[in-house]
């Protein structure tokens, strides 16, 4: 990458050779609605007991929140335990039943936009009526709604589909062409006068594509496939299919989710009446990598004064970086910067003390660190960096210095870190000492995101 250089200025600061997003492995008025809500239960018996609902969703305002309400079917019951909760900003709460009501309450605490949260509860008994409910989630500020949505249905029948599983040609987040095939054994009898008219199964939200059926057993040579929300229903089919009668069916033409995760898939088989038999089937992984994407240069431009000089990067496109953990693993990363000695020709910098990076763009003592935003739906950041980090130059071989530090199980998902509209941007400093003699400098930077904390 080339440098670059500001002729109309007596004294110019340029970088050559920025590596962006170098992979190393060693790398309330009325309430919002949120961003693809989501529940699922692992076990779809009626009546069923030590159950565990599982709640994701998206969201859709920053502000501090205090508790988060989801709906059950009527006739839920059991004694409900906080099995599992994220972002850890809002774990370690309460889970109360109530009618039915779940309500996870917790410390207050801000949530920003575009945070992905997630809650599983166990120890509840389903109901024992057969439907499809779907579950209304509402976070809360104190008694004031913030946010809610409505999820799509689970499915609860008396009859329970047994060998389930599921599989993807391709576990990639984001791959397109990909094909699903959903296994499972009926339980129920369908019979000519009452056959089996459709199948439905669950996908990772996010999922979308063309789908189509491909392969399946029995063979369905009219079957049809369609794509809503999480949902493929496969219809166009009669099928008399007496109990413990093995049912494969893939399904062509689909785009995974771009979200990195282990996924069940609920499945039912539906005659006209309704759903017959149900069962989870699952999980499934999708992973992909860690990306980072830096600047492609930098720049600084002064008049010399003849004095010591603090000067900032001043392009805003410079002022972020965009960095996505699709790998799945929660294990965190962090961002490493090395410079060479800044040069021009035969004079140098000092290589101590005169590249520095803040969370400011207007100090460079500033403490702040950059912001961090959530691109759609990410788990943010826990950074334990100490701001301004001062990066050491060299001649050859400098040493990198962690300029983000993100914990393990945070930092999950596509997301911005500074912007220069965000209040705390990236702020890239050199400092010019007062006996700095004119022309332009140029250093080679290296940026890395690198796995692990």
């Amino acid at each position: 990458m080339s440098g670059v250089r500001s002729r109309a200025l007596p004294f110019a600061l340029a970088l050559t050779g920025v590596a962006a997003g170098l992979l190393s492995v060693a790398i309330p008025a009325a309430a919002a609605s949120l961003t693809s809500p989501t529940w699922t239960t692992s076990k779809t018996a009626t009546g069923a007991t030590s159950a565990t609902y599982k709640y994701t969703f998206t969201t859709a305002s920053s502000s501090s929140l205090s508790s988060i309400t989801m709906t059950v079917p009527v006739g839920t019951g059991g004694t409900p335990a906080v099995a599992s909760v994220s972002p850890t900003t809002i774990s370690g709460g309460t889970i109360a039943l109530a009618s039915n009501t779940l309500t996870y309450s917790f410390t207050a605490g801000a949530v920003a936009t575009g945070t992905a949260v997630s809650i599983s509860i166990g120890g509840l008994t389903n109901t024992g009526t057969a439907g499809s409910p779907t579950s209304t989630i509402t976070t809360k500020d104190g008694g004031s709604p913030v946010d809610t949505g409505t999820t799509g249905s689970v499915t609860f029948t008396s009859g329970q589909l047994t060998s389930l599983g599921w599989s993807a040609s391709n576990t990639t987040v984001g791959a397109t062409g990909v094909s699903y095939t959903f296994t499972f054994t009926t339980a129920t009898t369908a019979t000519v006068l009452n056959p089996i008219t459709s199948f439905t199964m669950t996908v990772p939200p996010g999922t979308s594509g063309t789908p189509g059926v491909g392969s399946t057993t029995p063979v369905m040579l009219l079957a049809t496939a369609s794509l809503s929300g999480n949902v493929i229903t496969v219809s166009g089919v009669s099928l008399a299919l007496v109990g413990g009668t093995a049912v494969s069916i893939q399904v062509t033409g689909l785009t995974n989710t771009g979200t990195a995760g282990s996924y069940t898939s609920e499945i039912a088989t539906n005659v006209l009446g309704g759903p017959v038999d149900s069962g989870i089937a699952g999980p499934v992984s999708f992973t992909g990598t860690l990306t980072l994407t830096s600047p492609s240069s930098l720049t600084w431009a002064t008049t010399l004064t003849g004095t010591a000089q603090n000067v900032v990067d001043a392009t805003p496109a410079d002022r972020q970086f965009t960095a996505s953990d699709q790998t799945g693993s929660g294990a965190g990363w962090h961002i490493t910067v090395s410079a060479t000695t800044f040069t021009s020709g035969a004079r140098t910098l000092p290589n101590s003390g005169t590249f520095v990076m803040t969370g400011s763009a207007s100090s460079i003592t500033a403490t702040t660190a950059p912001a961090v935003t959530c691109n759609t739906s990410c788990t943010p950041a826990i950074n334990s960096t100490t701001y301004p980090v001062a990066i050491t130059t060299a001649a050859s071989l400098p040493t990198p210095a962690t300029v983000f530090d993100v914990a393990a199980n945070s930092g999950l998902g596509p997301m911005t870190i500074g912007g220069s509209s965000a209040a705390n941007p990236v702020g890239w400093w050199v400092v010019v000492p007062g006996s700095a003699v004119s022309g332009a400098y140029t250093s080679t930077i290296t940026v890395a995101v690198v796995s692990g904390p």
